[in-house]
């Protein structure tokens, strides 16, 4: 039993903050270490994390979300950004039981012409409990789906208000070359 009893508001990062997640795709290699840390507050209440394989000290990666910690832009690989306008809606907060969210998200990529459009439909489906390496959290699960063009992505995730993050989840894609299913999980977080 989860002992969630309120809302979850946004979270507040700090400058520092890290967590460590393994994302690994079911049947396929070992996980992938990642440690995530908040490089950057920005002056518009978003702030910015730089991705590194674990063990590093040279940033890999950057994410950039807005002051309600939906995804401004993600790079792909090093120099390569995929941006979202609106914010890509990972979370509608207060975060409760029944909160449901739909948008029509344009995606573009640094270098590439055009755009798509991305349909989200989300919803909070309740609090619950996740055991993960990092430990057992209360968390708001949110299930979503995201549709482009001919994929197909089903999401479920837990947002963990202690750890400021989603804790957990699991990303299942269907188009015409097939499918994968795609998990992450927390292994540590330092909080300053």
């Amino acid at each position: 039993m989860t002992k969630i009893s309120s809302a979850a508001e946004r979270p507040q990062p700090r400058l520092g903050d890290q967590w460590q997640f393994a994302t690994r795709l079911v049947g396929g290699a070992s996980p992938l270490l990642l440690d995530h840390v908040v490089r950057e507050l920005r002056p518009d209440g978003g702030w910015t994390i730089a991705v590194r394989k674990a063990g590093s000290d040279d940033p890999w990666l950057t994410q950039v979300f807005d002051a309600e910690f939906n995804r401004v832009a993600r790079e792909l690989m090093p120099g390569e950004s995929m941006r979202y306008t609106p914010a890509f809606p990972l979370f509608r907060f207060p975060l409760e039981p029944g909160r449901r969210w739909k948008a029509a998200v344009e995606q573009r990529q640094d270098g590439e012409p055009g755009h798509r459009i991305v349909e989200v439909d989300a919803r909070v489906v309740g609090p619950e409990a996740v055991e993960v390496p990092a430990g057992r959290f209360d968390a708001w699960r949110i299930e979503a789906v995201h549709l482009a063009g001919g994929v197909r992505i089903d999401t479920v995730y837990w947002y963990a208000p202690r750890a400021k993050r989603s804790v957990r989840g699991i990303e299942k894609s269907r188009s015409a070359q097939g499918t994968s299913e795609l998990v992450y999980e927390l292994q540590s977080l330092r909080l300053v």
